[in-house]
């Protein structure tokens, strides 16, 4: 069964987004409260083939939750600030 995604999001089943590029990637919830989870994520198969889905942090998405069904880029989002406050 497919799950529409919704508009704006590519499926996994389509198109994957480019190595190390963050996006904001969507999965099931695993709560009853909403449909759709979205986290910032990467995709990384050179880095590691079977888990390729990694968050920020270089975690597995599935240590947290249910796999990626789709992904949009969202570069005006999270493009760098050049602000280093933002990581003390």
């Amino acid at each position: 069964m497919t799950i529409a995604l919704p508009e704006g999001y590519t499926s996994v089943e389509d198109a994957l987004p480019k190595d190390d590029h963050p996006v904001l990637a969507i999965r099931e919830s695993g709560y009853l409260s909403c449909e759709f989870e979205i986290i910032t994520a990467m995709y990384r198969p050179d880095y590691r083939p079977k888990s390729p889905w990694r968050d920020i942090t270089g975690d597995s998405v599935n240590d947290t939750g249910s796999g990626i069904l789709g992904w949009a880029y969202a570069d005006e989002l999270l493009k760098p600030t050049g602000d280093k406050r933002a990581f003390a």
